[in-house]
């Protein structure tokens, strides 16, 4: 079986169940501040049910625990060396995200919908496939290659991206260093288009405790002909370029 799909008290329960207690009682405090114990004993009792009617779970040593053949799912969410998240603006302006989990037993796809009340949990083939769902949920166009269009100072980009968020069409002196003046236009009208909202790649690693630490981060911005990446090159100057594979593959 390579998916398994997960209500948020399932989740909550599997976390228990499997003897992930930290990761439980984070998102008991995210979804259920406020539910006290007898009451998400309850809840825990609708979900072990839940997951028994599933057929994941098993009656073991006086508790209920998950089958040897789903507990990968489980661990995945818990036992990764990086995960990278993707997130874009949805249809009303909310953020709408998938993450990927790389652990030794693979590669995992985790999709929340609803709210992030449920969670589909997917065991993919491998990084190239989860590239693959990356550039569909972000909806990247490709380049053949790596086209450079312009550096900007932080100061410079921040500009840019305030009046296209005010939307004021302003051609700023410093966009004319470009060496490309049509694929630096391309992209002030793809921002401008965007409102000045940028979807987003971010790398993030954990340590031996499990601590997370950003690695990555490349911003994405979708546009009419091309698709454009986003990053980083020194404290406070960003690199703009045209959307291809080697620059995706590399936060992956």
């Amino acid at each position: 079986m390579d998916q398994l799909s997960l209500s948020i008290e399932e989740l909550i329960f599997s976390f228990y169940s499997e003897g992930y207690f930290e990761q439980g009682m984070s998102l008991k405090e995210a979804y259920y501040p406020d539910v006290e114990d007898e009451r998400l004993g309850f809840l825990f009792e609708i979900a072990c049910r839940s997951l028994l009617a599933k057929g994941v779970l098993e009656f073991r040593n006086r508790q209920y625990r998950y089958k040897a053949e789903y507990r990968h799912f489980i661990q995945a969410m818990n036992d990764a060396s990086h995960t990278v998240k993707a997130s874009r603006f949805g249809e009303l302006d909310e953020e709408v995200s998938t993450s990927f989990h790389t652990t030794q037993a693979g590669v995992y796809a985790h999709h929340t919908l609803y709210d992030q009340q449920v969670h589909q949990i997917h065991k993919l083939k491998g990084d190239q496939q989860a590239e693959e769902q990356v550039t569909i949920f972000l909806n990247i166009h490709m380049s053949d290659h790596r086209t450079p269009v312009i550096n900007l100072q932080a100061e410079e980009f921040e500009m840019l991206l305030e009046q296209a968020s005010e939307a004021k069409d302003e051609w700023f002196s410093f966009l004319n260093k470009a060496e490309n003046q049509e694929l630096v236009r391309a992209f002030v009208s793809d921002v401008q288009a965007r409102k000045g909202k940028m979807d987003s790649l971010m790398k993030v690693a954990y340590d031996k405790n499990n601590t997370p630490d950003v690695e990555s981060m490349i911003f994405v911005i979708p546009g009419e002909k091309h698709s454009w990446l986003v990053s980083g090159i020194q404290e406070n100057e960003f690199r703009i370029e045209t959307a291809h594979r080697d620059g995706l593959r590399s936060i992956f």
